[in-house]
């Protein structure tokens, strides 16, 4: 189960059960859902997890590496060290992943650590003005991030990404994340998006998707922060 926090970008993911080739197939496969929504920090919980073959903790590492290779975030993991799996932890992989005694602890570290990246939030009723709202956003956020080069490129296309989503919405959420040489523009529905052919996205971004979950689908592009000048 992943709990998400869209204004702050806080993921939260709490596996239940055996940590077998099965459960660290499904951990791996909530996590690559996720990430693409480029999360500000990723939690894990432990405390609800067993652990029979120390081996399949492998994977904490491995989806760690995962993380920071594709939205720059670590994977905060945490567990009370009383537990079984908080000293089977510690015992064999303390040191490849970071361990938390507690969610708050977690939460501490990775908020410090993410210093350094921007994000807004805004929810977009589905009206007439949701284009122009949407472009406004970007624009006031660019300029106080200090990357007003891609303001008219990143307005352009958010207001592709609302006016594909505004087909089937009747509101929408839209999420901006700047870190590094990367602006990500998101565009959140809770039916499934739109679906036509978006080329200027596709002309315009260094990347672009569509991740489709349980609950929302979500249309998303990346553009790359040349410097100023």
């Amino acid at each position: 189960m992943t709990q998400q926090d869209l204004r702050t970008g806080v993921y939260d993911l709490r596996p239940k059960g055996l940590l077998d080739l099965a459960g660290t197939a499904s951990l791996r496969r909530s996590l690559l859902k996720i990430l693409p929504e480029q999360p500000r920090v990723l939690l894990l919980s432990l405390d609800d997890v067993e652990v029979l073959d120390p081996h399949h903790l492998a994977i904490l590492p491995t989806l760690d590496k995962r993380a920071m290779r594709d939205c720059g975030a670590r994977l905060d993991c945490y567990a009370s060290p009383q537990t079984k799996i908080g000293r089977r932890i510690l015992e064999a992989i303390s040191w490849r992943v970071a361990l938390h005694s507690s969610r708050a602890a977690a939460l501490a570290t990775a908020d410090a650590k993410t210093a350094a990246t921007h994000r807004a939030y805004r929810w977009l009723p589905a009206d007439d003005d949701a284009i122009r709202d949407a472009r406004s956003t970007v624009r006031d956020c660019c300029r106080r991030w200090a990357i007003a080069q891609i303001a008219d490129t990143a307005q352009l296309v958010v207001a592709e990404l609302v006016a594909d989503a505004l087909q089937t919405q009747t509101g929408l959420h839209l999420i901006l994340t700047h870190r590094g040489a990367q602006l990500h523009l998101q565009v959140r529905g809770d039916h499934r998006i739109g679906g036509r052919d978006i080329l200027l996205v596709a002309l315009l971004s260094s990347a672009y998707g569509t991740t489709v979950g349980t609950e929302a689908t979500t249309r998303w592009a990346a553009l790359r922060v040349r410097p100023a000048g």
